[in-house]
């Protein structure tokens, strides 16, 4: 999986086909609830805040069978309840603020749009951008575009999704079901539809026939404005696709989070603690960002390594002899590099962390995450009880393995409080909650290698696509692939942060290999 943000995406031209869908005649969509993460990301666009979309996007071959992909898309919606979602504005007779509400995925209206044939990957950029930001805003029913690029070589299928619907987790699911759905959709259509069009498509359904800014000559299509009332048509006699094999359901949750915890529990003491001695104010990112107070500048963003594959392998097995995960070396080595450039001995962030606690949760697309605070002591003393395999390496005097050690100890310790839902916590601090800036300063780790669909995720050129908008704080993502380690960085495009990120980064890469060499 190749982690961008909109600025750097580099979609190749073709013909741009997007889906409207629409709720049809059907049941009143009943109440859904509604997470922490989703009703302040709610509340912040409805104030003005700009639209937050993630998008999956991989390849198929050959020009794309739009009949068959309609149905894969379709056929996602109907199985993920997360999909189904809108997001409304509560009257005041209904208590105010916002909500979700589930609509019936068998009544949705789907059409579609061919859309312009693009020359420059700068074009496709553009337009696709523009659809997402106008589509994948959250409060309207969908909050998501489905959309492909249709090439005669290879075509790129585009789910573009508001925050509201999804994670990074589950562009992976979204990425994996949607290839698999379509692979089928179309082995199944193509001996069928060939029968019912033999003799109809002449020359016109040769092979090698479609060319750019063209679908797959063997399915005629109608072409469908947004606002006309007709479905994609298939010709004369042909037989409708075979439904796909019948897979598990996937039911909505009967709750929004984890619940309430005692009042005397100490994870909640914990996150208090946490919060009180920073002045109730989350934290902020350390180092010089050259925003002022109060302001926001456009995003901009940075993809880079942090290390290839035989690197990576090598900082697992340090961590593991320190008795913790790659992550915890990932954090321990970012918090020295922050210290290197100036930054304080305890780093202080938050950290995303998913809430899928068990198999079915693992295929589910929504957004199943929360955040806990870390924090990370640069020049950890020795812990009581560790081993000497544990505390005797150094990383050429950079950092121990000692400190390793407390890191992975500290995000085991952060992770468990999870199970603390961020409703009771804010509810029950003493004093308001302090935001210094709009962005959360956070570092988020995943490994792909555990999620679906990885083993044919570079094959299927798979992306996750962010919006790129303003930003006023650091926010760091560091992916675990076969290809080694790599971080999406996102900040303020200022002078300031270029020459404070850039070092950052190219420290932190160099720490992380100090600790195979030493």
């Amino acid at each position: 999986m190749r982690v961008l943000s909109a600025d750097l995406w580099e979609p190749v031209p073709g013909r741009v086909l997007t889906w409207d869908v629409t709720p049809g005649i059907g049941p009143v969509p009943e109440p859904a609830p509604i997470t922490f993460n989703q009703r302040s990301h709610l509340l912040g666009t409805a104030h003005g805040e700009p639209s937050v979309w993630i998008t999956a996007a991989f390849d198929v071959e050959g020009p794309v069978d739009v009949l068959a992909l309609e149905e894969a898309f379709r056929d996602l919606v109907a199985r993920h309840p997360g999909l189904q979602v809108e997001a409304v504005r509560r009257t005041p007779e209904q208590g105010g603020g916002v909500g979700l509400v589930r609509h019936d995925p068998g009544a949705l209206v789907w059409r579609r749009t061919d859309g312009p044939v693009t020359r420059t990957v700068a074009a496709t950029r553009e337009h696709l951008v523009a659809e997402l930001g106008r589509r994948c805003a959250p409060f309207g029913y969908p909050a998501f575009l489905p959309a492909v690029i249709s090439r005669p070589d290879r075509s790129t299928v585009v789910l573009g999704m508001d925050h509201l619907h999804t994670d990074a987790w589950s562009t992976t699911v979204v990425i994996d079901e949607l290839a698999a759905a379509y692979a089928e959709q179309a082995r199944y259509a193509a001996p069928v539809l060939a029968l019912a069009e033999a003799g109809a498509a002449g020359a016109a359904g040769a092979a090698g026939a479609a060319g750019v800014g063209t679908v797959a000559a063997a399915r005629p299509t109608v072409v469908v404005r947004p606002t006309a009332a007709a479905a994609p048509a298939r010709p004369a006699g042909a037989p409708a696709l075979p439904a796909l094999p019948a897979l598990p359901a996937l039911p909505a949750l009967p709750v929004a989070g984890p619940a309430y915890v005692g009042a005397d529990d100490p994870r909640l003491a914990t996150w208090h603690g946490f919060l009180r001695e920073r002045g109730w104010a989350l934290p902020t990112f350390p180092l010089p960002l050259g925003v002022p107070d109060g302001e926001r500048a456009l995003q901009r963003t940075v993809v880079r390594s942090l290390a290839d594959s035989a690197t990576a392998d090598a900082v697992a097995l340090r961590a593991a002899g320190a008795g913790a995960s790659t992550s915890a070396a990932v954090l321990a080595t970012f918090a020295r590099a922050v210290q290197d450039l100036g930054g304080p001995t305890v780093l202080e962030m938050l950290l995303p962390v998913h809430t899928r606690a068990d198999e079915t949760a693992q295929r589910a697309v929504g957004w199943h995450t929360t955040t806990v605070p870390l924090r990370i002591e640069v020049d950890a003393p020795v812990l009581a009880g560790a081993s000497a395999g544990a505390v005797a390496g150094t990383f050429t005097g950079i950092a121990t393995d000692t400190a390793i050690a407390a890191t992975g100890k500290a995000l085991r310790a952060a992770r468990e409080l999870s199970a603390v839902p961020l409703e009771q916590l804010v509810e029950t601090l003493p004093h308001p909650l302090r935001f210094p800036r709009r962005d959360i300063f956070q570092v988020s780790y995943l490994d792909y290698r555990r999620l679906p669909g990885h083993a044919a995720a570079a094959e299927r050129r798979a992306h996750h696509i962010s919006a790129a908008t303003r930003a006023d704080d650091l926010q760091v993502w560091v992916s675990r692939t076969d290809d080694g380690l790599a971080v999406r960085a996102r900040m303020p495009r200022t002078a300031v942060a270029v020459q404070t990120i850039d070092a950052l980064l190219a420290r932190w890469a160099d720490r992380l290999a100090e600790l195979v060499t030493c």
